[in-house]
């Protein structure tokens, strides 16, 4: 696929210099940070994420009226129900939520729904359940924003729901529900990209504010926060950044639980430092294996065990259902490409009815990722389609599926990524539809990826030093992306496949330096670059320090081009 790769902004020396001087950082790293988009008012902030410096859970519009309510239920003694989503922003968000109700000394219950037979979101059936158990109280987790009906319901049953959710909000939300959503329009709340673990998050921190609960135990829920807020790839700026930091400075700790402690083992990272890429590309998808091929409740209580026997079981069982989720996406994957038949359209849609329900987001990103253009992949059983789309910028899915919602049961999602259900019948309608939108909201360059880097910098530049400042910036993700620089005529003089990428030997134009350093194939085609020895390439890449070789250099190649051409 062709890539546009754009220097980024060039910042003045002199404010570079300036402001080098005041933070006592090199003018590169400085330069970094503005590109990131932060101001100089805010380089504190950035620099120093401090928990003191969260903003007021009671700013959430409802929050005052949600904590009383919960109050109220813990004083007479009710049942509470913790209603999470099956993905892994929901499992963090109901654990962390019964972790803090124990720590209240008042145990809840919890149900996640059966993302194959249940579906997204609060459903009727679930709440006659809740009903027929004595409960008083439904507390949503990452979900409930659209389930105005099932929260209706709810209520002439005599129970009272609690949202909080981060999902867009389609409809005005009457305002006798007790719904806390930072993208609720009548919401005033300064940062609006939590995650749905962020805002449980806030919710306890509000409660704790009004009931005397110690803040440092507070700050032991962080590093589900930060799984959480990682998983669901919400923008790493503002809170977000704040919490996630903080978080994966305690995986693991002291306080780090037996269930994570046991992840963290049978995943191969036992005496690792833990950073967003191994929650990203390792714990995550464990947690999120069982949600989408059986029961996400085994994810849940592995979270909250603390027998290190059952956890280590547990932990064996998520290992084992992602290693069944692996083999199912790259099947599905190749399913999905035969579909297509080369035929590539502006909006790609796949559907097959042996499909399971919870791999087809991942078929959906892959085709995102591999052909740079909006993808919906579709589950079909009994007439009904369960889909998740994944788009890209300059295309909001969530907006474009507002305009088809007379075709769909149900949806719900951000910009990025949605979820949907609707007649078999109607998905070529969709699809003539979207296409339709897209041609009038995209151009040709939109379907052209568009990467940045930072500066140029040639390989005998880097040490370690640089590698070691670079980590300042960390968590890299959405909003805050790894510093990518330019290493013109770097030579390659070994290369040796990996699983999914290669390994290579890289030397600079004079031939002084060697570096290790490793290409992944994302889309898994391998037809992206073949790095062969002899080869003299331009690569745009990340410096880091190898995690077992100390001191030591290790090169993360983002792209390379043939050399002195930047069309890829």
């Amino acid at each position: 696929m062709k890539i546009r790769w754009l220097l980024r902004k060039k910042w003045e020396e002199e404010e570079c210099l300036s402001l080098s001087q005041k933070w006592k950082l090199s003018p590169l790293l400085v330069a970094l940070i503005l590109n990131r988009g932060i101001n100089k008012e805010d380089f504190e902030d950035y620099l120093f994420p401090s928990f003191d410096k969260l903003h007021d859970p009671f700013l959430m519009k409802g929050m005052q009226e949600v904590v009383e309510r919960i109050l109220l239920s813990i004083s007479r003694r009710e049942r509470i129900l913790i209603y999470g989503d099956y993905d892994v922003d929901g499992i963090t968000a109901t654990s962390l939520i019964l972790k803090f109700m124990k720590d209240l000394k008042f145990p809840a219950y919890y149900y996640i729904p059966h993302r194959q037979t249940e579906g997204y979101g609060l459903n009727k059936e679930a709440i006659r359940k809740a009903s027929s158990k004595g409960i008083n109280l439904i507390i949503t987790c990452d979900c409930g924003t659209s389930s105005l009906e099932e929260i209706k319901f709810a209520r002439s049953l005599g129970i009272d729901v609690i949202v909080t959710d981060h999902h867009q909000v389609s409809k005005k939300l009457p305002s006798d529900f007790l719904i806390i959503n930072p993208h609720n329009p009548e919401c005033s709340y300064p940062f609006k990209e939590l995650s749905g673990v962020g805002v449980a998050f806030k919710l306890c921190q509000a409660i704790a504010s009004r009931v005397g609960f110690p803040e440092e135990r507070l700050k032991t829920y962080l590093d589900l926060v930060a799984i959480g807020t990682l998983a669901d790839i919400v923008s790493l700026v503002g809170e977000n950044r704040t919490l996630v930091k903080l978080g994966l400075e305690m995986l693991p700790s002291a306080t780090t639980c037996a269930g994570l402690r046991a992840l963290i083992n049978v995943a191969g990272l036992s005496g690792r430092k833990i950073r967003e890429r191994e929650v990203g590309y390792i714990l995550a998808p464990r947690l999120n294996a069982c949600g989408r091929l059986s029961l996400a409740k085994t994810a849940v209580k592995l979270l909250l065990s603390d027998s290190p026997g059952e956890a280590a079981l547990l932990a064996r069982k998520l290992n084992r259902e992602n290693s069944r989720r692996q083999n199912l996406e790259k099947k599905m994957c190749e399913q999905a490409e035969e579909i297509i038949s080369g035929k590539i359209k502006q909006v790609l849609v796949v559907a097959k009815e042996s499909w399971h329900p919870g791999v087809v987001g991942l078929v959906a990103s892959y085709l995102k990722e591999k052909y740079h253009r909006p993808a919906i992949a579709f589950s079909i059983e009994k007439n009904i389609a369960r889909g998740s789309a994944r788009s890209i910028p300059n295309f909001s899915i969530f907006d474009a599926l507002l305009n088809c919602s007379d075709l769909l049961t149900s949806f719900g999602g951000h910009e990025m990524a949605a979820g949907m259900t609707l007649p078999a019948d109607n998905i070529k309608k969709l699809e003539e539809r979207l296409n339709f939108i897209a041609s009038r909201t995209l151009s040709s360059d939109d379907f052209t990826p568009c990467k940045f880097f930072d500066a140029e910098i040639d390989l005998r530049e880097i040490n370690v030093e640089l590698a070691r400042q670079l980590q300042i910036l960390s968590p890299f993700g959405p909003g805050n992306p790894k510093p990518v620089f330019l290493a013109k005529n770097v030579k390659v003089v070994d290369s040796r496949p990996l699983r999914r990428g290669k390994e290579l030997v890289l030397s600079d134009f004079s031939k002084e330096k060697q570096f290790k350093a490793f290409w992944f194939d994302l889309t898994g085609d391998g037809r992206e670059r073949k790095f062969l020895p002899g080869q003299v390439v331009d690569i745009f890449y990340f410096p880091s320090l190898d995690e077992w070789q100390k001191g030591e250099i290790r090169i993360e190649i983002k792209g390379a081009v043939p050399s002195t051409t930047f069309s890829q």
